[in-house]
């Protein structure tokens, strides 16, 4: 029988987790300034609250603070993309090579994962999101090596946020599982080079799709008139 233990959250975990829902899922938009007096009213809780939980979500480097000054959602330009791409190979360029000598223990994760993209492929956001991201997140867990799979973990808010803005902003990415089966299968065949390779081209065309969605979205933005 599954437990039904209610998981406890303080008033601030509640808020941080509220607050980096509206940044991943862009409601509040990249840039957009944030003030403590007014997310306090909005939301019903404390000034000191708030700020508790902006303090977390600047760890998380989704928010910002200039001294003296209000708050901001993190900026989301070209070299913030190239960053979030640069660090995410390193990391999974590490999880192929780990993964490719455990192939016996990592096999049925990385199949698993596989099975959901083909699932997902043409579904609703929801779904793709979930998927890709899952796919690469069970890649790095299929390491069992905890250091990564941490480092890993405190990069995914970001990832998923970079995902749903192209995805609302720019056109769909690439079919899931054509743009995974190269990957995957240089992974299940357990050649360390391969896979790293593997592991670099596929980021490289993501990277690229979206630095030509973000160019082209400045772009019609800097064309459209003011009023």
């Amino acid at each position: 029988m599954r437990s039904l233990k209610i998981a406890r959250k303080s008033l601030q975990d509640e808020a941080t987790d509220l607050l980096r829902a509206e940044i991943v899922h862009g409601r509040l938009a990249p840039g957009s300034t944030l003030t403590e007096i007014a997310l306090a009213a909005q939301m019903g809780i404390g000034r000191g609250t708030v700020r508790s939980a902006l303090f977390t979500l600047e760890a998380d480097e989704l928010v910002a603070r200039l001294p003296y000054s209000s708050w901001h959602v993190a900026p989301l330009d070209a070299a913030v993309i190239w960053e979030l791409y640069s660090l995410r190979e390193a990391l999974e360029q590490l999880a192929a090579r780990i993964v490719v000598t455990r192939r016996a223990e990592a096999a049925p994760l990385l199949a698993a994962a596989f099975t959901d993209l083909v699932a997902a492929q043409g579904g609703p956001l929801e779904a793709r999101v979930a998927a890709d991201l899952g796919y690469h997140r069970a890649l790095v867990e299929a390491t069992a090596h905890g250091h990564l799979i941490r480092r890993y973990r405190a990069l995914s808010h970001k990832l998923e946020w970079l995902y749903r803005w192209s995805e609302g902003h720019w056109p769909q990415r690439e079919p899931l599982v054509g743009g995974h089966d190269a990957l995957h299968r240089a992974l299940m065949q357990g050649n360390a080079a391969e896979a790293m390779a593997a592991v670099a081209a596929h980021l490289a065309d993501g990277l690229q799709q979206d630095l030509d969605g973000f160019h082209a979205l400045a772009a019609q933005v800097e064309a459209t008139p003011v009023r």
